[in-house]
């Protein structure tokens, strides 16, 4: 017999597995168990890729049995019913068929699909584990959870591990008078290896799986890499392709999403609760100035979510996240981010910050609100923002033929602009200032009348006299001159002076929003709860991070990092930072551990949705319901015909 002929390997990822015997006491199997392994191999059963020896119903009394009455039903994830808080006395799992690496959708779907239902996998109960082998650990509460947390995964081949398996057990069985040779039969389920050392009577001489056991069975590893991926940002679809181009084993797609579903949101979701009331405590003492934005989950005006974040204007940190749905705005796009800002802003509020000011963008139906509904309180706009918009305005101008010239200056007039914010303290100081512009393109830089209060010459030092100037003055009352006064002396734009002079920018909160696209990009699709959590996910990766040192070399001088800009068409650099150390992720695995260990029902329970989940309003985006694919499809091919 060569080396590899006694290894049997049952790969549960590639089909339906059989034969797989109840675990049993190193001593050997018994008569009892022996008919039980009799009964298992001769029976065709579909394994679960994550749960082991799914084969029993289970039923779970979890409360007194009350068969009179009103009987309702929980609302779940997958149907509506009209008591959704009934908890059902019977828990009753039945196990359905698995599902195979082959059937992933190629699609950047992060939604749990109802059609899939009968694919998901099933868990064991807890009175099939109490006989297990020494090769199979099992974590409980406690330092085992800390122990777990700290442990180190490695790639290893499978015929490296079998070549060290070999030596470990005897070849032979000393079950009673058996002295048959052992065989080693492998197991591939979920993330998890089992090997298996039985004897062709089969007497099973001992087992070992690759990871420690969880209650009911769950592969500790399936519930880590889980939580991996949701956590670093990543897609299953992108990670179960990762895996499959390596020819790595990793969770199934319907366990990941059951993981997501009762372990990962809400563990997150519990963290950040923790972790924002701590940010407004941190902040309490004293009268708040906070920026705040909102993204759009997609481009255009096809959006689904709207995230309004606030951030404290000093210290850069996050106070509060806000997702909102297009369902709880009637279908309605163009108003989720000023009701996400309303409610927001209401929740700080609630939570007794003082907030003196709020710094926007040039948002009309925030500034209206701002007016109404929060007259006490300052608001103030971005000046990045309105610096942006003046530079379009400008380069638009420059467009027309007779007016190239104002190109040379669009920079330079949104520089000076910035610097007219930042150095008035009043509205006529303001526009002193930034009036001198149209004079200052002219080769002018004093003037008879001031603008406003005592303001009559431009604010720089005497001009050195080159004739290598990278821009031409311009000429007084040309047309690219007077198209430049217009700008400056618009009217409705001076009337936005008052809300730029306390120099407000959101430069750091636009950098968040970056952040964002780490952990939700707009080319994914997500259920509200998901969306929510990944974007508490990327405000605790920014508030944890908050205010890390620049790096520096050996010798102690400052790392820096180049970068060219496309569109000013120049290099600059700033200071680079030391790297994440992502210390809240421990955090928040020792959550979701404790939520697993801590729950006796599984994850077969439907989960109830939310008082505040959007699909409570309605199950679709549209505005109507879906008809029948088959309808959907005889539509189109009568359309064709």
């Amino acid at each position: 017999m060569s080396e590899m002929s006694s290894i049997v390997s049952t790969d549960q990822g590639d089909h339906p597995m059989s034969g797989v015997e109840e675990l049993s006491a190193l001593s050997g199997p018994t008569k009892q168990q022996d008919v039980t392994s009799e009964r298992t191999r001769g029976r065709k059963s579909t394994m679960s890729e994550s749960f082991v020896d799914p084969f029993d119903v289970t039923i779970d009394i979890t409360g007194d049995l009350d068969w009179g009455g009103d009987r309702g039903a929980e609302y779940s994830d997958d149907e509506e019913e009209e008591d959704p808080d009934y908890e059902p006395s019977i828990d009753l799992t039945i196990q359905p068929r698995g599902i195979d690496l082959e059937d992933l959708a190629s699609d950047n779907s992060e939604i749990e699909d109802d059609s899939d239902d009968d694919q998901e996998d099933t868990e064991d109960t807890d009175h099939q584990e109490e006989t297990i082998f020494p090769g199979i650990v099992r974590i409980e509460m406690g330092t085992d959870v800390d122990s777990l947390l700290q442990e180190k995964f490695y790639l290893i081949t499978l015929q490296q591990l079998l070549l060290l398996a070999k030596t470990t057990i005897p070849s032979t069985c000393n079950y009673g008078k058996c002295s048959e040779t052992l065989t080693i039969s492998t197991e591939s389920v979920g993330s998890a290896l089992y090997l298996s050392w039985v004897c062709p009577s089969g007497h099973i001489a001992y087992k070992w799986c690759s990871q420690p056991l969880l209650n009911r069975r769950l592969h500790s590893g399936d519930l880590l890499t889980s939580a991996a991926i949701l956590m670093s940002g990543n897609s299953y679809s992108k990670t179960a392709l990762f895996a499959r181009m390596l020819n790595l084993k990793i969770v199934s797609s319907s366990t990941y999403l059951k993981i997501q579903r009762h372990y990962l949101v809400p563990s997150v979701d519990q963290y950040w609760e923790t972790h924002q009331q701590e940010i407004v405590r941190k902040h309490a003492e004293k009268e708040l100035v906070i920026i705040g934005d909102g993204r759009m989950d997609s481009p255009g005006f096809c959006a689904q979510y709207c995230s309004y974040t606030f951030m404290e204007y000093e210290s850069k940190d996050i106070l509060d996240i806000i997702t909102i749905d297009k369902r709880q705005t009637d279908r309605k796009s163009t108003i989720m981010e000023k009701v996400a800002f309303q409610q927001s802003l209401d929740h700080l509020l609630d939570q007794g910050a003082t907030v003196k000011e709020v710094a926007t963008d040039s948002h009309p139906q925030i500034t209206s609100l701002m007016k109404t509904r929060y007259g006490n309180i300052k608001h103030s706009l971005d000046v990045w923002h309105a610096a942006k918009n003046l530079g379009k305005k400008i380069t638009t101008a420059g467009q027309q033929k007779d007016c190239r010239a104002l190109l040379q200056w669009s920079r330079h007039i949104a520089t000076h602009f910035w610097y007219c914010c930042g150095k008035a303290t009043s509205c006529d100081e303001f526009k002193g200032l930034w009036c001198g512009v149209i004079h200052h393109v002219v080769n002018e830089h004093s003037w008879v009348l001031p603008y406003c209060q005592g303001v009559s010459e431009c604010d720089h030092g005497p001009l050195a006299q080159t004739a290598d100037r990278d821009r031409e003055w311009l000429q007084k009352g040309s047309p690219a001159h007077n198209a430049l006064v217009k700008i400056v002396m618009n009217k409705q734009f001076l009337n936005k002076v008052e809300y730029l002079i306390n120099f407000r920018h959101t430069a750091e909160l636009e950098s968040f929003q970056q952040n964002i696209l780490m952990y939700s990009g707009k080319r994914f699709a997500y259920t509200p709860p998901v969306y929510r959590a990944r974007n508490r996910l990327a405000a605790i990766d920014h508030n944890v991070h908050n205010g890390r040192p620049i790096k520096k070399n050996k010798k102690g001088e400052v790392v820096f990092h180049r970068q060219f800009h496309k569109k000013s068409n120049r290099w600059s650099v700033y200071g680079e930072k030391v790297a994440k150390t992502y210390e809240h992720v421990t955090d928040i695995k020792r959550i979701v551990l404790d939520r697993r260990l801590q729950d006796h029902q599984g994850m077969q329970k439907s989960r109830p949705l939310e008082a505040t989940d959007p699909r409570r309003i309605s199950r679709h985006l549209a505005a109507i319901p879906p008809p029948p694919t088959a309808t959907i499809v005889q539509d189109t091919i009568s359309r064709r015909q």
